[in-house]
């Protein structure tokens, strides 16, 4: 199976061109896969096929590393764009893809950064476990986001808390450490279901941002910084919220599947 490996701010994927050809990637598999050590190593593994409606042009479908398939991915959808457009897959400057959240719209601004329509963000609520406060945030996947400015947690304890409120979730749920820096930035760390923490998240950095503006704490454009660099948030209450960011091809390889059974 051919396959590239790709990164969109420090998050990393192999992206595997679907359309004429399938494989069979079973839960199993993709994890062996996604392995660092044992495997090619990726937080998700994006797949190209061809789309049933009418509305757009390529079928975009995402895994993560443990196997489970999700709804979006924002870092993966501007390196899914970069893909398309490397490897002359489409002449169109705006491509319309199909998710399991719906169809989303993926272009490139004239400083060469991938933008993605991420939709409207749904803020559901606020809810508290065990002393910590989160906000519930739909863009695609579902999002908690922690204010650190009104949580008071050390850095050591992240992880055990975002087990334990991704435990309450069926499907599981990604969560995101906030930390304001400014009117228009912020810092943001998130522990990804299926994948644990990763360098960067693109829905989580849009559920951010969308709770702190929601609550007049930031004002747009917003600068989002992670481990993995930076991406920028443009969102107006009104319209649509748009995520722009690099995204890069590392290298192409090929995997014989055989040796993973």
């Amino acid at each position: 199976m051919k396959f590239t490996k790709m990164q969109g701010t420090g998050n990393d994927f192999i992206v595997v061109d679907q359309r004429d050809k399938q494989f069979n990637l079973s839960k199993s598999l993709i994890r062996k896969l996604s392995d660092r050590y044992f495997g090619i190593g990726f937080d998700q593994l994006l797949i190209i096929e061809k789309s049933d409606s009418h509305d757009a042009d390529f079928k975009y479908r995402i895994f993560n590393s443990d196997g489970g398939e999700v709804e979006q991915c924002g870092n993966g959808a501007r390196c899914f764009y970069k893909y398309i457009k490397n490897y002359g897959l489409s002449g169109n400057s705006t491509i319309k893809v199909e998710t399991l959240s719906g169809i989303i719209l993926l272009s490139e601004d004239s400083k060469g950064l991938v933008k993605v329509d991420m939709g409207l963000p749904d803020i559901r609520t606020t809810i508290n476990r065990h002393g910590v406060n989160y906000d519930h945030v739909l863009i695609g996947n579902p999002h908690a986001v922690i204010n650190l400015a009104d949580n008071n947690i050390p850095k050591k304890n992240y992880q055990d808390i975002a087990i334990d409120i991704q435990s309450t979730w069926k499907d599981g749920i990604n969560i995101g450490f906030m930390s304001i820096v400014d009117k228009n930035s912020i810092q943001l760390k998130v522990f990804e279901r299926g994948s644990g923490f990763t360098m960067a998240c693109g829905s989580g950095a849009c559920a951010a941002a969308a709770v702190a503006i929601s609550k007049n704490k930031l004002e747009t454009p917003i600068t989002v910084n992670m481990d993995g660099g930076v991406v920028q948030i443009d969102w107006d209450m009104k319209n649509t919220m748009a995520l722009s960011g690099s995204a890069e091809i590392s290298f192409e390889g090929e995997v014989n599947l055989n040796a993973y059974a």
